[in-house]
């Protein structure tokens, strides 16, 4: 597959507005010479994400995410930098040549995720070719068939069977794979002499993918019942496994959620595995019942409508109140709840019903938050003890209070009035200050909000120009301010590259002063003549947050040119006690787990040491 030209990268990002790009995923309000937005990447009140027309990149004061218009769409869709330059140029009025637009084998990927994926993948292969191609796996495919999988849907999900013993771990053994990467893959338990034993055993395996198709973990059911051990186990989180983040079978489900606009929520994988096989084809299942922000941002990306299909067990119930009131307080998605007929879960009900019944219940057996809330505040009270009786009432109020729309409102009102035979005109009196009370919470907030745009208006930076993080050592302002500089002006440039010993300590910044050498050597320019053009050719997303970060130091800093010498020397002179000092306190954690004591009193004796020479400096200075 060809490179996307320069050239034409540019053309692309120079023929579209990053904020058309942005406005689909962040509603942007004018505050100065920014706009301000909530960020699409993390849960927030006060809007923290800005966009920069003029200088054409994005950054968030909150998280730190950063870039130019394809960082953005890199990070919302998970998309390659070729990828992200495909999607623009329909919008800038550009057609790519087919030779730029197979871009599946161009992403970039760390060779150690690269080998952890190859290792997962082999082990999938593996596990599924125990299930359903050997003797040993008889019991475990048996199992599955008796739940109503066919051999399609089995070879879809690549479901697998781990036997007893490690067969893995000498599979990888004949394949001569790195013990280490064996270690970090968290396929195995690492026992105390050191030895790795797999981790699964006798067990049907349900295959974990990311969003791109990955396998990344498994979840394993056990086959023999022992209350000794758990049901299920799952894979433990790794380099490539966030299970706050990930969604079982949204790489099989996301084209039909975008295309429907609506994804189903279901509690377990079986529910899942089910309802895809019976045509259903947007559900998807979080890893465990508890729903997460992260999760939710993530569905909120690809649809605006989201159903809830738990178990009716109190669990379920449980379940189903804790993500309603999640999707609640995140605000993009709508949200019901589907109830499956005698009180079944979804996988039990296609077992004893067709595929045509369980869709229709999909469709009609749905249930709106209100009514939801309602009817779960009823659980374990008595409603018939007059006290509990009005304590539900008032609870209830508060839910109805919720409804925006009056004529609804008032719907809910008369129910709640004709259910327990109670006067409407006084649940209309009694709901009034709930309702006056709501308002003015939101009149404050908004106030707020704006209050605090205005100040991120005025102050474009931290307090005392602290830009990455709320709190950074001296090293490392040191480092953000200077690269920030040599990338604004050349003479500073030139100054810093004069000092032939001179190297940042941080390896992200350190890349970045390498990556803009090779740039400037490549096109006879300086990055900072247009950041988001270097942003291009950075491409990797940790850098361009870092780079977004940067154009947000206050410009004063840059005066006082005599101060480019002190930076050099602070981080000259500086780096070496930051590193002995991490190097102690790695020493102290790993002789704290050894437990010795002796090493213990010695390495902390050093560490106080290397502390005080290092305050010392600063008083100096």
């Amino acid at each position: 597959m060809a490179r996307i030209p320069q050239n034409l990268v540019e053309e692309i990002r120079e023929r579209v507005n990053i904020v058309d790009v942005v406005s689909p995923y962040v509603q942007l309000k004018k505050q100065g010479r920014n706009l301000f937005g909530k960020c699409p990447f993390h849960e927030e009140r006060t809007p923290s994400f800005s966009v920069n027309e003029e200088k054409q990149i994005f950054h968030c004061f909150s998280c730190g995410r950063g870039g130019n218009v394809f960082s953005f769409l890199m990070e919302i869709e998970n998309l390659s930098f070729p990828q992200a330059v495909a999607k623009v140029a329909p919008q800038a009025g550009v057609d790519l040549d087919e030779a730029y637009l197979d871009n599946d084998q161009n992403v970039q990927v760390d060779p150690e995720i690269k080998a952890l994926r190859e290792l997962y993948q082999e082990a999938t292969k593996l596990y599924h070719h125990l299930l359903v191609n050997t003797a040993s796996g008889e019991e475990a495919l048996s199992y599955l068939t008796s739940r109503g999988l066919d051999e399609k849907t089995i070879d879809a999900f690549m479901l697998g069977y781990a036997p007893e013993g490690n067969i893995l771990y000498d599979y990888f053994q004949t394949q001569k794979v790195d013990y280490q990467l064996l270690r970090k893959s968290e396929l195995f338990v690492e026992w105390s002499d050191g030895s790795l034993h797999d981790r699964f055993a006798n067990r049907v395996l349900f295959t974990i993918r990311d969003s791109a198709g990955h396998p990344i973990a498994f979840s394993g059911r056990k086959l023999t019942q022992n209350d000794d051990e758990p049901k299920y186990i799952n894979s433990p989180e790794s380099l490539l496994f966030n299970k706050s983040a990930e969604l079982f079978n949204l790489d099989l489900a996301k084209d039909t959620i975008k295309k429907k606009k609506h994804v189903i929520l279901f509690e377990g994988f079986m529910d899942v595995i089910a309802a895809f096989q019976a045509g259903v084809q947007n559900g998807v299942a979080s890893m465990g019942t508890s729903l997460t922000s992260e999760q939710i941002q993530r569905l909120s990306r690809m649809t605006d409508k989201i159903s809830i299909s738990y178990d009716a067990d109190m669990a379920g119930q449980k379940a189903t109140k804790r993500a309603l009131d999640l999707i609640t307080q995140q605000g993009r998605l709508s949200a019901q709840i589907i109830h499956i007929p005698d009180n079944q879960d979804p996988d039990e009900y296609l077992r004893s019903n067709d595929a045509t019944a369980f869709n229709q219940v999909l469709v009609h057996n749905v249930e709106d938050p209100v009514t939801f809330n309602l009817r779960y505040l009823q659980i374990d009270r008595n409603l018939h003890n007059q006290t509990e009786l009005f304590s539900y009432i008032s609870d209830a109020l508060v839910v109805i209070a919720t409804v925006k729309e009056p004529v609804i409102r008032e719907q809910f009102l008369r129910q709640l009035a004709n259910e327990f035979d109670l006067s409407y005109e006084a649940l209309q009196d009694q709901i009034r200050p709930i309702l006056l009370q709501k308002q003015a919470q939101r009149s404050s907030g908004a106030t707020n909000a704006e209050s605090g745009n205005r100040q991120k208006a005025r102050h474009q930076s931290f307090p005392d120009n602290q830009i990455i993080k709320k709190s950074v050592s001296r090293l490392e302002k040191a480092e953000q301010i200077l690269l920030a500089w040599m990338l604004r002006d050349n003479d500073v440039w030139l100054q810093v590259t004069n000092h032939a010993d001179f190297s940042f300590q941080d390896v992200p910044y350190e890349t970045l002063y390498m990556i803009a050498m090779a740039y400037r050597e490549e096109y006879q320019q300086q990055p900072a003549t247009d950041m988001a053009a270097f942003m291009d050719y950075v491409q990797k997303p940790e850098l361009t947050r870092i780079l977004a970060s940067l154009e947000e130091i206050d410009s004063e800093l840059f005066m006082d040119r005599e101060q480019v010498s002190e930076y050099i020397r602070v981080i000259s002179d500086e780096a070496p006690l930051e590193e002995k000092i991490r190097q102690l306190s790695r020493d102290i954690k790993e002789a704290n787990q050894l437990h010795d004591h002796a090493r213990i009193a010695q390495l902390s004796v050093e560490y106080m040491t290397v502390l005080k020479q290092k305050q010392t400096k600063n008083l100096d200075n």
